[in-house]
């Protein structure tokens, strides 16, 4: 009813070609070959995913571009509901109820502007954004409508992040919160482009204080935690997440945290967590079948971790959850996505006959518009035949598609799937295995500082290897170092001791701490000194075991 009645006022305003869709699917099936004008949607859209997932689904894809006016249409006044929404950068956002006055106003006003910046849009949908940017500059000099002011200087500062230009993009951002500071996408745009331009502190520090208010902490806290995983300070940005309530998550979200979890060797809490997630979106099948497919990765990496003799269990189970995930939906990019999960298995199951049949299957190379989720299991798919050549050239692929994702949450995930698909080709661990060499010679020789050096580049090349995690450990102890580059030497403590370690490693890093207690007038009086007296309680308490000293790893 609501549509017909929509439809109908459109007619009154002169629209001759006007098509109504009750979900995102039947809009996906009825835009190829159409440009749309306009796009008015809803965000509540029945059991199928909400307005702004279809949006995003449909950016992506480049079936919706920067040449269609977008406006949302919602009765949600939740802060986290229009939070998504304003996020997506529609033109208008009409909440209801709204007067049919009101509705044609918004929607006269959106096209006039959309039009008026056509020829920018235009440029963005080429990836021209510098002339982009210098025509814009162009109709902002030109304006002499001051209400379109401001939407020229939102997509400026837009324009401005796009082409790397931070500093340029932040002051803008600034100027506009100096005269309201009530303006909050001008306040995440400020954070965005602060952590952009490394400065990561002044960011964090914005990101704090909007914690402290209902309508922003969420938000705040998955950038915060974004932010710690980037340092891979995996149980600091646990702690941030676990500031948001279960129920509150969003998709993203909670992938995100299952991610962290799984970061940490956790692979049972990621599980629990996406199995709640699915349950409560049984009846929204699109999302439903999606959480199913991310809970199959998470069997399979734990898989992975287990003997061959293990793996059964975990491997049926994803099995079951590929095979029930859009079943009834004849889509080909979900074959292919299901394809490669099942050729992963049947690589761990020793059944290389039918992991080989799985990648000869016709459009398997065929990944241009794939998810990076898909294309990092080709890397494994095509690394585990072999063919190396054609794993790396899947990994450019998802490194060159990482570049265009804007989403905070989802550009942290899949650059997480990126690594493990960069560890899984092996480029980067020789390259560690040197720095950690020459590290272990400086160290012999107590050149602890310069070891240090040695040990955290072989770190940052491969994070997950815990030999070189333990070895800057233990320079930065002996280096009596508080802190090294993005380095916390507490924190760090922290991060090691949630994570799962062998009986060796665990000796070692038994070891360390020991070492810290007996050093603590410099990392706890010193930690104090620097605002941190309040997690000393917690850090001692931490350090109370004293075993046999280990050598570093070799």
């Amino acid at each position: 009813m609501a549509r017909t009645n929509i439809r109908n006022h459109l007619l009154d305003m002169g629209f001759g070609q006007i098509s109504c869709f009750s979900n995102g699917r039947e809009l996906k099936a009825n835009l190829k070959g159409q440009k749309l004008d306009l796009l008015l949607m809803d965000f509540h859209l029945g059991q199928n995913k909400n307005g702004v997932e279809v949006l995003q689904d449909l950016q992506k894809q480049k079936q919706i571009t920067h040449t269609t006016c977008v406006m949302f249409i919602t009765s949600d006044r939740l802060p986290l509901i229009i939070g998504q929404i304003v996020d997506v950068h529609p033109e208008a956002l009409v909440v209801k109820p709204y007067t049919i006055r009101n509705l044609v106003k918004n929607i006269s006003n959106c096209l006039a502007l959309h039009q008026y910046l056509m020829p920018v849009f235009e440029m963005m949908d080429d990836d021209n954004y510098p002339q982009a940017l210098v025509v814009l500059d162009h109709l902002i000099e030109e304006n002499a409508q001051p209400k379109k002011k401001s939407a020229l200087i939102k997509l400026r500062a837009r324009l401005l992040t796009k082409l790397s230009r931070f500093s340029e993009a932040a002051d803008l951002y600034r100027s506009i919160l100096e005269r309201s500071d009530k303006v909050i996408w001008a306040k995440w745009g400020l954070i965005q482009n602060l952590f952009l331009d490394d400065h990561v502190e002044e960011s964090e520090t914005l990101l704090h204080e909007l914690t402290r208010s209902e309508l922003t902490n969420d938000k705040a806290c998955e950038w915060l935690a974004r932010i710690s995983v980037s340092n891979n300070q995996y149980s600091k940005a646990e702690n941030y997440m676990h500031q948001i309530r279960e129920g509150e998550l969003s998709i993203p979200a909670a992938r995100l945290k299952s991610y962290i979890y799984q970061a940490q060797e956790r692979g049972h809490e990621a599980i629990a967590l996406l199995e709640k997630k699915r349950e409560s979106n049984r009846s929204i099948r699109e999302r439903y079948d999606e959480i199913s497919l991310d809970l199959a990765r998470c069997y399979i990496t734990e898989a992975e971790l287990r003997s061959n003799t293990q793996r059964t269990s975990d491997l049926k189970v994803a099995k079951f959850l590929i095979g029930a995930a859009g079943r009834k939906l004849s889509d080909p990019s979900l074959t292919i996505r299901k394809d490669y999960m099942f050729a992963n298995i049947a690589f761990l199951e020793g059944n290389l006959v039918k992991a080989n049949e799985i990648l000869s299957r016709p459009g398997m190379s065929e990944l241009q518009d794939a998810e990076i989720s898909t294309i990092t299991d080709a890397v494994q798919a095509w690394r585990n035949t072999g063919d190396t050549e054609k794993a790396k050239e899947f990994l450019k692929l998802s490194q060159e598609k990482l570049r265009d994702i804007n989403d905070g949450n989802e550009k942290t995930v899949s650059s997480m799937l990126v690594a493990k698909g960069e560890d899984a080709i092996g480029e980067r661990r020789p390259q560690a295995l040197e720095f950690n060499k020459i590290g272990l010679q400086k160290y012999t020789f107590k050149n602890y500082i310069e070891a240090t050096e040695d040990f955290y580049n072989a770190y940052l090349l491969f994070p997950r290897e815990l030999a070189f995690s333990l070895n800057l450990l233990q320079g930065l102890v002996h280096a009596e170092l508080l802190s090294y580059k993005k380095v916390n030497t507490l924190e760090f403590l922290t991060e090691l001791q949630n994570r799962e370690l062998n009986e060796g490693n665990q000796k070692r890093l038994d070891d360390i701490v020991s070492r810290i207690t007996k050093k603590k007038d410099v990392f706890f009086l010193a930690s104090e000194t620097e605002g941190q007296a309040s997690n000393d309680d917690e850090n001692k308490k931490r350090t109370q075991r004293i075993v046999t000293p280990a050598k570093p790893n070799h």
